[in-house]
């Protein structure tokens, strides 16, 4: 884990909002001088804190009005590693995660209605090694994307 001081913390929360600020811009919102700014960016980006820049694209401009959850439970021979080549084809497979409990993995979906999802659920459930499907559409959706807050009670100490 890379500890972070106050500033970096800002830096990444302002980032997170809105990525496309320049560095004269960010620094006057952090208390820093550009350069400085742009310094820490690097260091960041070098530790790996920032992955990637990104847009955020809005579903439903894109007609896809339906979001779901599918929960998938697996053949006892097989692993989420083994099935996700079967899984990577479906483009309205948004996010896969591999939980504990009682189903195997959980993908979130986006569709553009029911009948969309119906036959989606049905392609998914001929992939190799799903022993179960269970889905649930979402109705509403608040504090998606929310940035990152670096814990509180991390020491603060400064990136080299």
């Amino acid at each position: 884990m890379v500890q972070l001081d106050m500033r970096d913390k800002a830096i990444l929360l302002e980032l997170q909002q809105e990525s496309r600020l320049s560095y004269a811009e960010m620094g006057s919102r952090v208390g820093l001088s550009p350069a400085a700014v742009h310094d820490r960016v690097k260091k960041l980006e070098r530790k790996g804190v920032i992955r990637a820049y990104k847009i955020q694209v809005d579903p439903e401009a894109l007609g896809l009005k339906l979001t779901a959850f599918v929960a998938i439970r697996l053949d006892n021979n097989f692993t989420g590693r083994e099935i996700q080549p079967g899984l990577e084809q479906f483009h309205q497979i948004e996010e896969m995660h591999s939980i504990a409990g009682e189903n195997d993995l959980l993908l979130k979906v986006r569709t553009s209605d029911t009948k969309a999802l119906e036959a989606l659920i049905y392609r998914i459930k001929a992939v190799p090694g799903i022993a179960r499907i269970t889905s649930t559409i979402v109705l509403s959706t608040a504090l998606e994307g929310r940035p990152l807050v670096p814990g509180e009670s991390d020491e603060s100490i400064e990136l080299r």
